[in-house]
């Protein structure tokens, strides 16, 4: 059999062990336990009708919100980012930054019609190299609509194999010599993998934004437009961002830059599908960089209506996307940063977080602000913070986070005690209320799943006190791999608890979770109240 139909099958069977997430069993009888504060155990034999309609009741609040932001980002100038039903084939390409050596890792092509074209293949350097243990990244951009045939050739010997993360994308590959070849007919953000190297650590990643076609392109001549053509611009920090402006970046620019808003702003648009680096900010100090700004910096909550979309931010050695204003998207963002004190990406009130790529250190996405929407995310979690980040120390009362279909494809957690898949550090005096959860799938990770606890740490102010983590439902989390430290659900004290806390249908280490015993859960009496642990009976939760 030619090797080329070999991993044709491969790919198909690893596809179709996986468990599906098509069939929920909402609503439907389950079995489970129920802890209560004190010690006391329950039997869960049937529905629970109340967790059910709390979940219910955050997708109808976060579905209209979504709306709204909508109906604020067509106000935007530029604000138009779904391109059109029925919008023909087409695909372009980017060039490479003058001067700037591609690659020396990995090449890429596609093709539509005719010949194949060569795709630009960026690379940036690890920079926290005591604990980094990849030591580089690599990437290629286009934008394409109908199909697509991507080639990606890697450089090294010894390949016997290829895939692409994450699963759910269902790409099909077929691999000779050093080349991966796969057929795309919708967009993604996907890492190309070969076999051995599929594994944390992968020394070397190389991943594929396949972007939508870009719709509704600022004009380089309108007045309230700063345009970024291809090429190399070197901007510094501290760059404005003002009331009504446009900042685009085609495909093609590299821009070494840095914005902020200094107060409020409203009705702000940030676009394109260039580049912008954060490496000319960052000291090699991680204490230092702590200082640096945020890529994109809007702390003023009082500032609205905002659209990031469709760039490439690297190199952060702070925040990449801290855009704190009500009514907010980050759309079909890529992010790939390496410090600590590295964030991906967080919202204000009533945001939209939306097929996005974080490649982070630090915590990929912030559930801080309340009223939001994650979804269609994929996410490649380094040594350090949480895939999703609840809490460090909030001191308002956010509530009701629609948070599914997202992917995280590694977690290279390994000797950060606390880290976990679903994280809270919850040191504040906020009450944070109604998570849910939904269709989370998890690829390659071995530490920890849940860490959920109120606890002080160095930023806790003995003055304002503790508050509680309630309302939270995990429902439908896949998780394809062998954890080996225990969950942990644990409040501060009997008046300050993680209240109604619910792991609804979670799979990991080869079981469905119906007890703390399946699940690998240490689960405190004393500062805990209404855990449920259950998974359905209609065998839609794998076991």
């Amino acid at each position: 059999m030619p090797l080329r139909s070999v991993y044709l099958i491969v790919a198909a069977l690893v596809l179709a062990l996986l468990p599906s997430t098509a069939a929920h069993a909402n609503g439907a009888p389950y079995t489970g336990k129920q802890y209560d504060y004190g010690g006391a155990i329950t039997q869960i034999s049937g529905s629970v009708q109340t967790v059910d309609d709390v979940a219910d009741s955050i997708k109808t609040s976060t579905a209209a919100t979504v709306n709204q932001i909508a109906a604020q980002r067509a106000t935007l100038p530029y604000g138009d980012i779904y391109p059109a039903a029925g919008t023909p084939a087409q695909l372009t390409t980017y060039p490479g930054p003058p001067a700037m050596a591609a690659s020396n890792q990995y090449s890429a092509t596609v093709q539509q019609s005719g010949g194949q074209i060569s795709s630009y293949v960026y690379k940036i350097l690890a920079r926290k190299t005591d604990t980094n243990r990849e030591l580089d990244t690599s990437w290629t951009s286009f934008s394409f609509a109908g199909s697509v045939t991507v080639r990606v050739t890697r450089n090294a010997p010894g390949a016997t194999g290829c895939l692409v993360r994450p699963y759910s994308a269902n790409v099909v590959t077929s691999f000779s010599g050093s080349t991966c070849t796969f057929t795309l007919t919708e967009p993604g953000n996907l890492s190309v993998e070969f076999l051995p190297d599929i594994h944390n650590p992968i020394l070397h990643p190389m991943l594929v934004f396949a972007n939508p076609p870009e719709v509704d392109v600022p004009s380089a001549s309108d007045p309230n437009v700063r345009y970024f053509a291809p090429g190399i611009h070197n901007v510094g920090a501290g760059q404005p961002i003002t009331s009504g402006q446009t900042i685009y970046l085609a495909g093609g620019a590299f821009v070494s830059g840095a914005f902020i808003a200094t107060g409020p702003v409203s009705n702000v648009t940030i676009k394109g599908r260039g580049v912008m680096s954060g490496l000319f900010m960052d000291t090699g100090n991680q204490d230092l960089n702590k200082d640096q700004p945020g890529m994109i910096d809007i702390a003023d909550q009082g500032s609205t209506n905002l659209l990031v979309e469709g760039i490439t931010f690297v190199d952060a050695p702070r925040f990449n996307v801290r855009a704190l204003a009500q009514y907010t998207t980050i759309h079909n963002v890529k992010t790939m940063s390496w410090w600590y004190s590295t964030d991906g990406m967080v919202g204000g009130n009533k945001s939209l977080l939306e097929n996005n790529f974080v490649k982070s250190n630090d915590d990929s996405i912030k559930l801080f602000w309340g009223d939001t929407t994650a979804r269609g995310n994929t996410i490649w979690q380094l040594e350090n913070g949480a895939p999703f980040m609840i809490s460090w120390n909030i001191h308002v009362n956010p509530q009701t986070f629609n948070v599914y279909d997202n992917d995280v494809i590694h977690a290279e957690h390994y000797q950060i005690e606390k880290s976990g898949i679903f994280r809270a550090l919850h040191a504040g005096s906020g009450t944070l209320s109604r998570y849910l959860f939904d269709d989370i799938r998890v690829e390659n990770a071995t530490w920890r799943l849940f860490y959920l606890a109120i606890e002080d740490n160095k930023w806790y102010d003995p003055a304002l006190g503790h508050g509680e983590i309630e309302q939270v439902i995990f429902r439908n989390i896949y998780a394809h791999t062998t954890y080996t430290k225990p969950n942990l659900v644990q409040g501060y004290d009997a008046n300050h608890k993680l209240r109604n806390i619910n792991f609804q249908n979670v799979y990991a280490n080869g079981v469905c979770f119906n007890n703390v015993q399946a699940g690998n859960f240490t689960v405190d009496p004393v500062t805990t109240n209404a855990i449920r642990i259950y998974r359905s009976t209609d065998g839609s939760c794998r076991t």
